[in-house]
């Protein structure tokens, strides 16, 4: 059987045991949604529809989505170590002390942000906008359980490396032309080509 291709762009391995939703069970019988209230959280929210003015990124709507993430960690008692909007998808790095926290969560997330940026409202579908999406999300929110250590390092980097992209930084361009990453956070990157000497990149290295 091939690979998703999809799947592929995601770190680590899904698996039943610690993944559903997105692609990963896409076609396959309806299962109960791995969870460790032990383990960190890798969350995807994706919509095909979040484009254009529709977009969670668009000026209109990135600041309220953010505020919304803000507001729902302290009501629900979650820790978000990273986060990154990309405009047709969201990426989070969270854990959840209990399967209540991380539903009430999840569910006041998604449909938050569906409000957002269709402005459609429950009970008054009237509100909607002309020719914004009916049916934002396209799919099942996607999460996998991520082990501390390398797991979680890897997951980290991964979501800081859409952040950057989701601000117009071509990443996944520069990694491709055989640079590589010294140094990414929040607040930026560094970036070497893999042809540079040790002795330079040692006196690059931070600290």
């Amino acid at each position: 059987m091939t690979p998703n291709p999809r799947l592929q762009k995601l770190p680590g391995r899904a698996t039943d045991d610690n993944a559903h939703g997105g692609d990963h069970t896409k076609g396959k019988r309806k299962s109960g949604r791995p969870f460790d209230p032990r383990q960190a959280l890798h969350v995807v929210l994706r919509s095909t529809k979040a484009r254009g003015q529709y977009s969670m990124l668009s000026p209109r709507h990135c600041n309220h989505i953010s505020t919304l993430v803000n507001r729902l960690k302290t009501r629900w008692g979650i820790s978000v170590y990273r986060y990154a909007n990309v405009g047709n998808h969201l990426h989070l790095l969270i854990r959840a002390k209990s399967r209540k926290q991380w539903q009430g969560f999840i569910r006041e997330l998604a449909g938050g942000i569906a409000m957002i940026v269709t402005g459609a409202r429950k009970g008054n579908a009237l509100k909607r906008p002309e020719g914004a999406p009916r049916g934002f999300w396209n799919q099942l929110v996607y999460t996998r359980i991520v082990s501390w250590g390398r797991d979680f390092k890897t997951v980290a980097q991964y979501v800081l490396k859409n952040l950057w992209e989701g601000f117009g930084v071509p990443v996944r361009r520069y990694l491709a032309r055989g640079y590589k990453i010294l140094e990414i956070s929040e607040d930026g990157g560094v970036f070497i080509h893999a042809s540079a000497t040790t002795e330079i990149l040692n006196a690059l290295k931070p600290g």
